[in-house]
């Protein structure tokens, strides 16, 4: 079974730096990784006693957005030896040969909650918020609404906020 997981990065980093970010996240949650070239592959995500069922490998790559990167992890997930092993024995059972099928169906929810994961704490480091920053000489929306709503409530008076906005906005 192959599925694919995949995140859109707002940032100005290199492919390099971002590859760099990327394969130390997956060092954390695989057995296995390895580069080659502008590629990751990370074999064994998240494995635990309920791992013996599945393989996975899942090869990351990038690719280059307008404003930043979108991360795309294709995923090759398929059933062990183990697993065939067990459902043979299991099979003429009442119940338990569900029990290896139900492993690895939820062996598959691990892996791209896994690789998910990954993505979401490099976002977390490199993203970028865009339509946020106001150009003129570095101040913020951020800090102009900030100072609008410590003015709504009485924080800061008419004069402290004509000239703090002035300051913002390099006036």
């Amino acid at each position: 079974m192959k599925y694919e997981v995949s995140e859109r990065i707002r940032t100005p980093k290199s492919e390099e730096e971002l590859l760099e970010l990327l394969e130390s996240k997956f060092k954390k949650v695989s057995e296995s990784v390895q580069r080659s070239g502008q590629k990751i592959v990370a074999k064994s995500i998240d494995a635990s006693f309920g791992s013996i069922n599945r393989k996975d490998e899942t090869i990351v790559s990038l690719r280059k957005q307008d404003d930043g990167w979108l991360i795309v992890a294709d995923v090759n997930y398929r059933p062990s030896v183990a697993f065939w092993i067990i459902l043979i024995i299991t099979i003429f059972t009442y119940v338990f040969w569900l029990i290896p099928i139900t492993f690895y169906l939820l062996q598959k929810k691990t892996v791209k909650e896994g690789i998910e994961e990954c993505f979401q704490h490099v976002k977390n480091e490199l993203h970028q918020p865009t339509g946020e920053t106001v150009q003129s000489s570095g101040g913020s929306m951020g800090d102009l609404e900030k100072l609008a709503a410590l003015k709504e409530r009485g924080l800061v008076t008419e004069d402290e906020f004509e000239a703090k906005k002035k300051q913002i906005l390099g006036l």
